[in-house]
C-alpha cells in the first residue's frame, strides 16, 4: 500500500507546502509566455485566476480557445502540446490510434483506474464534452524497481507525433508529452528522464522517455522502497477531452494489456459510478477500490 502511494504522497505533501493548485499539481499551466500574455488579455484577472485552477473550464473555454490554438498570435502557431500548425477543426472522440504499447510492463505490478480517487484532481471534460472534477482522468502505474535503477524502464511514443517537455511540479524528472497531428490526440508522461528533445518529431514505437528518473537518488528519502511510480495521461491537445488510453489501443497494444489483468473493463470507473461514489477531496483510495494488480 505504503509503496504504491510514494508518488501519490509526495504530490500531496508539495501541494500543502507550496499551495499549488491541485489541478496542476503535475502539470503547471503547460502555455507558452506568448499565449499567457495572449490570455491575459481576453480573461479578466477572476478568469485568468480561475484558468490556471481548472483550465478545462467550459465557461472560459471559447474566451481563451484563440489563444491556446493559434499560439496566442493572430497567425498560424502552434499550441502549447506541439501540435501541427493549423489547429485542427474537429476532434476525433473514438478511435484505435495508440499504435505502439506505451509502457513496458514486466515490472508493472499494479495500475490505478481511471477516474480514481488516488494522487489528485486531475480532471476536465470527457469524450461526450461533459465536464467531470473530483477525480482522478489517468492512470498511476506502480512498478517493482528501485528507484536506484534510474532509466530501466521505457515509455515509447504510442504514434506518430511532436514531442513537448515541461518541468513538473515536484522536481522528479519531467512531463513529456507527444502529440498528433492527425488526431489531435496527445500521450502525456509524468516524472520520466526525456529520451529525445523538446519539439522532436518522433514515429510510432520510439522510445522517448525513461524511468525511474536520474534525479530520483537525490530525492530518495522521500521515496517509499518498494519501487518505483509513475503516471500516464490521454488528452486533447486543446484540453478538450480526458480518456483512457485503455480505450484507444490497437488490438496488438491492447492483448498486452488485458494479459496483464488491465482491462477497460476493470480499470475504468464510469462517470455514473463516480458521481454516486464522489472523492470529496480525498484521495487516498484503497487497492480494493481504486487499483487494479497485475496477473
Amino acid at each position: 500500500m505504503n509503496g504504491r502511494r510514494s508518488l501519490l504522497g509526495l504530490v500531496a505533501t508539495g501541494l500543502v507546502l507550496s499551495v499549488v493548485p491541485a489541478a496542476w499539481a503535475d502539470t503547471g499551466p503547460n502555455t507558452t509566455p506568448t499565449q499567457e500574455a495572449c490570455l491575459k488579455k481576453v480573461l479578466t484577472a477572476a478568469e485568468y485566476e480561475q484558468f490556471l485552477l481548472t483550465p478545462y473550464d467550459v465557461a472560459l473555454k471559447d474566451k481563451s480557445k484563440s489563444c491556446l490554438t493559434s499560439g496566442g498570435s493572430t497567425g498560424s502557431g502552434s499550441s502549447s502540446a506541439g501540435t501541427a500548425s493549423k489547429p485542427l477543426k474537429s476532434i476525433p472522440t473514438t478511435g484505435k490510434w495508440i499504435l505502439a504499447n506505451p509502457v513496458d510492463l514486466a515490472h508493472v505490478t499494479s495500475i490505478s483506474v481511471f477516474r480514481s480517487c488516488s494522487g489528485h484532481d486531475y480532471s476536465g471534460n470527457n469524450v461526450n464534452g461533459k465536464p467531470e472534477s473530483d477525480r482522478s482522468m489517468k492512470h498511476y502505474v506502480q512498478t517493482d524497481v528501485p528507484w536506484t535503477s534510474t532509466d530501466s524502464i521505457r515509455g515509447v511514443a504510442p504514434f506518430a507525433g511532436t514531442v513537448t517537455i515541461t518541468d513538473e511540479q515536484f522536481p522528479l524528472g519531467k512531463q513529456l508529452s507527444v502529440t498528433s497531428a492527425v488526431t489531435g490526440w496527445q500521450m502525456v508522461f509524468f516524472h520520466g528522464d526525456p529520451q529525445v528533445k523538446n519539439g522532436a518529431k518522433v514515429k510510432a514505437g520510439q522510445v522517448v522517455t525513461a524511468w525511474p528518473p536520474s534525479n530520483a537518488p537525490a530525492v530518495i528519502d522521500q521515496l517509499h522502497p518498494e519501487g518505483t511510480s509513475f503516471d500516464i495521461a490521454f488528452r486533447s491537445y486543446d484540453g478538450r477531452y480526458l480518456d483512457s488510453p485503455l480505450l484507444h489501443m490497437v488490438p496488438k497494444v491492447s492483448r498486452v494489456w488485458n494479459a496483464k489483468g488491465f482491462t477497460a473493463s476493470r480499470a475504468i470507473v464510469s462517470q455514473a459510478a463516480r458521481d454516486t461514489a464522489p472523492c470529496k477531496g480525498t484521495y487516498n483510495a484503497t487497492d480494493a477500490s481504486d487499483w487494479i494488480k497485475a496477473n
